[in-house]
This record gives C-alpha cells, structure tokens and sequence, in this order.
C-alpha cells in the first residue's frame, strides 16, 4: 500500500500512468452530458489533486478541448478516459476515480450538473448536490444545454 499522501493509477493498458505526492482536494461525481459521453458511463467522478504534486510516469494522455475552457484526456493507445483540467483550475489536475489503482481511498464532496442527470440513475447518497457547479470551485468546464 502506498504512503498516505501517494496516489497512483493511469489507463487500462498501461501507457498511462500518473503518481501524486499530495492529498486529494476534492471529489466529485458529475452527471454532465459531456462527460458521460466522454467515459460512456452514467456519470463520472473525478478526484482533484494539486498540480504541483503531480507527474505522468509513462505516456501523457492526449488531450481534447470539450469546451472553451476545459480538455478531457485519454490514452491514445487503448482510449480509456483518464483525466480533465480546466482553465480557471489551472493549479490542479483532476484524474477519473476510476483510473486510481486505490479508488477506495479517496472520497466524493458532491454531485454536479445534476439538472443534466439521467432520470434512472440514482444514487443513494447524503452529499450535496447542486443543479450546475459546485459552490466549491469556479469550474466553467460544462456548457450548459
């Protein structure tokens, strides 16, 4: 098991990796159009981690911009959704829950965008949840429809 404040995970086959030294800031499961459709899945978490504590060991991800303000990465190789950063985040990098080698040790803040949530998923959670972005971060990532 890794030291307390030591992250790490990366894609599915292995060409990307990524290591942090630093706690997580934040967690967050987003229920936006953009990034189900960037993960396939009903919704994505993402955990944020301090930019400055932060390293890709192998491969970096190739980055699309989604939106004016934000890039989603990917591995180039196997197509496994890693990693987000935006523009007004610039000082940390926010990787998929489900990319982390240890998802287990990290927690979720809240849910987003949840005004774009698919009607059947549901989960059955006490966290705040707020229509569009969180009140924590200035995030600008999604386009609202």
């Amino acid at each position: 098991m890794p030291a307390a404040d030591v992250f790490e995970g990366g894609c599915l086959c292995g060409d990307v990796r990524y290591r942090t030294s630093a706690a997580p800031l934040r967690g967050v499961i987003c229920h936006c159009a953009m990034c189900r459709r960037h993960s396939g899945a009903p919704a994505l978490a993402f955990v944020h981690f301090p930019k400055a504590a932060f390293a890709w060991l192998g491969a970096a991800p190739r980055w699309y911009r989604s939106s004016a303000a934000a890039e989603r990465g990917f591995c180039a190789q196997c197509g496994s959704t890693v990693a987000m950063r935006e523009d007004v985040l610039d000082d940390r990098v926010q990787v998929c829950v489900g990319s982390l080698d240890t998802p287990e040790r990290v927690r979720i803040d809240d849910h987003v965008w949840t005004r774009q949530q698919i009607a059947w998923f549901r989960i059955d959670d006490a966290l705040p949840r707020f229509a569009g972005s969180s009140t924590a971060v200035p995030t600008r990532a999604a386009n609202p429809p």
